[in-house]
């Protein structure tokens, strides 16, 4: 056993050893709250579900002030991301990333579906309640691209009684000031309930500078968003509700580095300084919903959801400063994604059997997208592209006299993807497209899953999962120069990804302490990549399937409630991956790493509190050399404290909260963010981390 391996038995046998003498001897500790999520589509307990799935309250996201939700996802066990700036970045989970298609995002349960790249930077972190990760695949009941992950976001609604009469309630203003970077962000929130109603209106404002690394500005890091949200929902008799959101953003900001703009803008004189922004990014989104009881068709709970999401880019980026008088300007014209679900649950409150049905779909319209070099008119630079999901999904769990859980799961995908090539006036290219873009996939997915009570406190629990990815329109239709640097040619024999995943682990659990352990080993075929190739003698690029590839991991996470008003937090993961054809590692693998967090929430005073975190991982040398360099390991300490006021004169409540984050300052990039090989490092390539930064947040309730 290597070194690595050892440490990291080593720590989560002292924590469980530890904790468990210790969990017996508490009596003067909080108890730690029952957890609802919807990983399996529906409201849940969390003990009740055989998947691993971490949850980020909103309690967390505000005491954070953080920018982005990918960084607040990044102190969950098994999960890094991958920035390209301080607003945004991919989310990698167990190896996978949002950008490769296959960690997919949805929203109150429906998908988001369009920008896969920059779609976390259109979430404000002051607009959700809280975030639900799903770690491994879940195909089986969200369909395409569900192989490292899900990630559900949920946003805030009105709290209270409908049938009081209407008066206002979670309302506030929040502001909020960071130092890396200037950045200031503001959040003015209106809340009412009663008569039936339940409304929540937001309005959001970020802006900010360039950020300060450990060694330096970060030059085209700049950003400001602005949007409204609104969710609006009448009780129109018990058990009967239906609600419309509508949400609004417009984001401009500097891409710093990372993947697509790298090496960034952060090289030495005379070097490749590229340079590449979203002026802007706009999205427009409308949903319906209702959410009720049918108990005439035998459904204790259904929820149906209609929506309508329309995405728009500028993309511009200047190559080479070294050369600013060449210029690139790219409108992404899309997609517009209409979607929804039927998803309802019989037997709920039974104590045997409970059977859940459901339907979802998406309809992406890509309109072509545009290109301009050096102010020349548009261009058409891609085909209008066009893809139709459609899903069928059962879950039976069934629950044993002695509390062990079975559950079983499946799906069936239609998918089909057409392109409009009319433009393309090449007849062998133009033949290439059509043949890449009218293609239909079916795929059914399955999975089983069991939680048994081995001993008093601890339950074994065990999954197997098989997952699926169809290409993507974008993959499809990606073509042309600008944006990229080599033409892109379309495939006509790609198939889509296939994987399946076995995982197994134990459970702690007491009144003070839950504790897991996991270990995953995950085989997949037919993953797509991208790859160099000639077409017509000149160098061009086109997606490929390379083969097989296997990734295996083990997870620990221990959130402990000690005494003297106490409370420490941990998790630690290793991971492997290798692409089985090559015999290569696979890339964006996070070395070994972990959490930390010890918290101070005395009872005896008002809300007040004050929090160490630390964020860690060892060195990165298992690369695949002709696409990645070894990185160096990190420790990043953070400090976090805040307090209440209480009502003061006019407003019910008066909160801060504090943050040193980075305390010394330390340079380091993250394991998994891209970088350009082909040139030096430099602090844009890999993109560094923010530099120490001082945060100060003030909310007032009214």
């Amino acid at each position: 056993m290597n070194k690595t391996k050892r440490l990291m038995f080593s720590f989560i046998a002292s924590s469980l050893l530890v904790s468990c003498v210790n969990a017996e001897k508490i009596s003067n500790t909080k108890k730690i709250e029952e957890v609802t999520v919807t990983a399996q589509r529906t409201e849940q307990s969390l003990s009740t579900v055989s998947k691993s799935v971490s949850v980020i309250e909103n309690e967390t996201i505000q005491r954070r002030q953080s920018v982005n939700l990918p960084q607040l996802m990044n102190e969950e066990v098994g999960v890094s991301f991958a920035p390209d700036g301080m607003q945004s970045g991919q989310v990698v989970i167990r190896g996978f990333s949002t950008q490769n298609f296959r960690a997919p995002l949805f929203v109150n349960g429906d998908r988001f579906r369009g920008r896969n790249t920059l779609e976390y930077m259109l979430l404000d972190p002051n607009q959700v309640e809280r975030v639900e990760i799903i770690r491994g695949p879940a195909s089986s009941l969200y369909g395409t691209d569900s192989f490292g992950g899900v990630i559900n976001v949920i946003t805030k609604r009105a709290t209270g009684d409908v049938t009081a009469p209407f008066h206002m309630t979670d309302s506030y203003y929040n502001v909020e000031y960071q130092s890396v970077n200037d950045g200031l962000a503001h959040r003015l929130q209106l809340g009412g309930i009663g008569n039936g109603f339940d409304v929540l209106l937001g309005l959001n404002y970020r802006d900010a500078n360039n950020y300060e690394s450990g060694d330096g500005i970060i030059p085209n890091s700049d950003y400001r968003s602005k949007g409204y949200d609104a969710r609006i929902g009448y009780t129109i008799a018990p058990n009967h509700r239906v609600e419309f959101i509508s949400k609004y953003t417009t984001v401009t900001r500097g891409r710093a580095g990372g993947q697509f703009a790298a090496p960034g803008a952060g090289n030495a004189k005379g070097e490749l300084q590229r340079v590449q922004r979203e002026e802007p990014m706009k999205e427009q989104y409308n949903s319906f919903r209702y959410e009720g009881e049918i108990p005439s068709l035998g459904l204790d709970s259904f929820e149906a959801s209609l929506y309508r999401r329309e995405l728009n880019t500028h993309v511009s980026v200047i190559p080479n400063l070294n050369n600013p008088s060449v210029y690139v300007d790219s409108y992404v014209n899309g997609p517009t994604v209409y979607g929804g679900k039927f998803i309802g649950v019989h037997g709920k409150h039974k104590k045997a059997l409970t059977s859940t049905y459901g339907m979802d779909w998406y309809f992406e319209d890509r309109d072509s997208s545009e290109q301009s070099t050096k102010g020349a008119p548009r261009v058409k630079s891609s085909p209008q592209s066009e893809q139709l999901n459609i899903g069928a999904f059962m879950l039976h769990e069934y629950t044993f006299d002695n509390d062990a859980i079975l559950s079983g799961s499946l799906r069936y995908d239609y998918v089909k993807t057409s392109l409009d090539t009319g433009y393309i006036t090449d007849s062998t290219t133009k033949e290439l497209f059509n043949k890449a873009g009218d293609t239909t996939n079916y795929k059914a997915t399955g999975g089983l899953g069991l939680i048994y009570p081995l001993w008093d406190n601890i339950d074994l629990k065990a999954n197997v999962n098989t997952s699926f990815r169809a290409p993507s329109t974008a993959e499809v239709s990606a073509v042309g120069t600008g944006v990229y640097s080599d033409f892109r040619v379309p495939n006509p024999d790609i198939k889509p990804e296939e994987g399946i995943t076995y995982e197994v682990g134990a459970r702690y659990t007491n009144d003070n302490l839950i504790s897991n352990l996991t270990f995953f080993t995950s085989d997949y075929d037919n993953l797509i990549t991208t790859e160099n190739i000639t077409y017509k003698g000149l160098a061009a690029k086109q997606i490929q399937n390379i083969g097989e590839a296997r990734i295996w991991g083990i997870e620990f996470d221990l959130d402990y409630d000690l005494p003297y008003d106490l409370s420490f937090k941990t998790n630690v993961s290793y991971l492997k991956g290798k692409d089985k054809t090559t015999d290569e590692p696979l890339e964006q693998i996070m070395p070994l790493n972990g959490f930390l967090s010890l918290k101070y929430e005395p009872e005896s005073l008002r809300n007040y509190y004050i929090e160490l975190t630390a964020q860690w991982a060892k060195k990165r040398t298992k690369v695949d050399k002709t696409s990645e360099r070894e990185r160096s390991g990190y420790f990043v300490p953070n400090i976090y404290a805040g307090f209440d006021m209480g009502k003061v004169n006019a407003f019910d409540n008066v909160s801060f909260n504090f943050g040193i984050e980075n305390i010394f300052d330390k340079a380091y990039s993250m394991p998994t963010v891209p970088e350009n090989i082909a040139y030096d490092t430099s602090k844009t390539n890999p993109l560094l981390q923010p530099g120490r930064n001082f945060k100060i947040a003030m909310k007032i309730d009214f």
